[in-house]
Parts: C-alpha cells; structure tokens; sequence
C-alpha cells in the first residue's frame, strides 16, 4: 500500500472511532433524556389528578372564605 493511501485509510478509521464515539455518547444522551421526560409525565399525571381531586371536592366553599388582607 502506498504512503498516501495508507494515511488516508488511517485518516478514515480515526474519523469512524470518533464518529462511533459520537453517536454512543448522543445514544446515552437520548435514553437519559427519555428518562427525563418518562418521569416529568408521571408528576404530571399525579398533578392533574391532584388538581381534580380539589377542583371535585374543595376544602371550603369558594363563596365562604375570607377576603385577601389588602381589601
């Protein structure tokens, strides 16, 4: 093999090592993140439900509770 075909196939393995590297590193970003975001979607189910348990059955009738300090 020639000097300049040698160095240019040397030259396209480290390009393929660091793509390689690159994508495992963007593979790992993308599972966290959908971690991430499986979790954040299970807080907020457990607060829509949350809210509709209080919008369904408030602690005290809207009509009954006190007026702000400032009035």
């Amino acid at each position: 093999m020639s000097d300049a075909l040698e160095a240019r196939v040397m030259e396209l393995e480290i390009r393929l090592a660091h793509q390689e590297d690159l994508l495992q590193s963007l593979n790992q970003t993308m599972i966290e993140q959908q971690q991430r975001i499986d979790s954040l979607q299970l807080q907020m189910e457990g607060l829509r439900q949350r809210l509709a348990a209080v919008i369904e059955n408030p602690l005290m009738d809207p009509n009954q509770e006190p007026p702000p300090p400032h009035y």
